[in-house]
């Protein structure tokens, strides 16, 4: 019995070890790192998981997300690189907005060689 409780325990938290966010940056495998994607009409938006804003100097929306800035001229760049880190499970980097008090994507870089 105590062999399962340990193996539930290492895989609930072997997601952790493969994803950190600290002050205007999160990095690790994309599954691992936000929770999910969402696009409407109007921006895009990465949902990161419970806990995530506790490790950041910017603040994630009521949703626990970030937006893309969508006036960028890479937006759909970013956009691209997002979806492929996510179709591929490649480790990504976020990194956000140090100027403001709002976390806001402002690069996104998808690593295809650790």
């Amino acid at each position: 019995m105590n062999k399962i409780k340990f193996l539930t325990l290492l895989l609930a938290f072997s997601g952790t070890v493969n994803a950190s966010c600290n002050k205007y940056a999160c990095e690790g495998v994309s599954n691992v790192v936000f929770s999910s994607v969402v696009a409407t009409t109007d921006e895009v938006k990465i949902k990161f998981h419970e806990g995530t804003d506790a490790t950041l100097s910017c603040s994630l929306d009521n949703d626990n997300a970030a937006l893309l800035n969508s006036q960028s001229a890479n937006y759909r760049n970013m956009q691209s690189m997002l979806l492929t880190a996510i179709a591929a499970n490649l480790p990504i980097a976020l990194k956000f907005d140090n100027t403001s008090p709002i976390c806001e994507v402002e690069s996104i870089e998808v690593k295809v060689v650790e």
